[in-house]
Parts: structure tokens; C-alpha cells; sequence
């Protein structure tokens, strides 16, 4: 599956690395996930900031899947509280277990778990990138 990693950063105080490094561990650890009607994850990463903190308005949003053309398209936003109480990659987590659900929903209702554990393990390797 190939991942398109996008990001949005609520305020100065967010560091454009911490998409740049998520992007790059997460990209060859979800393209060894297959699943069948499914070729891109097209996600738009919103990290809450001092600007914009995505209170309120956290998750999973406008999840959309075409099976034409084998594609899902999502937002995820992770607010500020979140990322002020964990690292990026560890605030990241549940909010990319929800989308790793939502695309077994649509695509592969018996691989939910196998699913989810592929989107952690990327977020493990994306955590180990962060801290150094």
C-alpha cells in the first residue's frame, strides 16, 4: 500500500521535522501492508498547535474510499493537549488505530487486527526515529 503522507501544523511551535520523520518511517513500513482493493492511503495530518489546536475536532474525519481507483482519502487531526502530553509518534497512536479500523471496515473486515498491529508497529519505528 502506498502511503501519501501530508501535514499541517496548528502553530510555530510545532517542528515540520516530526511530519518530515513520520512520513518517512511510516511510508516503507505500511507499503509491506497489503490489502486487496486498496493501492493508496492519502492522509492529511493536522498536529495541533499554539495557532490552531484541533480541540475538539480531533480523529479520524472524512474518511472517503473510492475502489476504483483503490483509494482511501482521510484527515487526521491530533490536537495540542495531545501532543503537549506525548511525543508526536506516541499521540499519533490511537488516532491512526481508529483509521487503521475504518479502512478494515471498508476493505478487509477479517484483517482488523492484523491491520492494526502493522499501523502500530510503523508508529514503534517512527518513535524510535523521533528519539534519535
Amino acid at each position: 500500500m502506498e502511503l501519501s503522507l501530508s501535514g499541517r501544523l496548528g502553530g510555530p511551535d510545532r517542528s515540520p521535522v516530526e511530519s518530515l520523520v513520520l512520513r518517512r518511517a511510516l511510508r516503507p513500513a505500511l507499503a509491506r501492508v497489503v490489502v486487496d482493493g486498496l493501492a493508496v492511503l492519502d492522509v492529511s495530518l493536522t498536529l495541533g498547535g499554539s495557532i490552531t489546536s484541533g480541540e475538539g475536532h480531533g480523529g479520524v474525519h472524512d474518511l472517503r474510499y473510492s475502489a476504483a481507483r483503490e483509494r482511501i482519502t482521510v484527515n487526521v487531526v491530533v490536537p495540542a493537549s495531545e501532543l503537549a502530553r506525548e511525543p508526536v509518534a506516541v499521540a499519533v497512536g490511537p488516532h491512526f488505530e481508529a483509521l487503521a479500523r475504518r479502512i478494515a471496515a471498508r476493505c478487509a473486515q477479517d484483517r482488523e487486527d492484523e491491520l492494526v498491529a502493522a499501523f502500530a508497529d510503523a508508529l514503534r519505528q517512527a518513535a524510535e526515529d523521533l528519539s534519535g
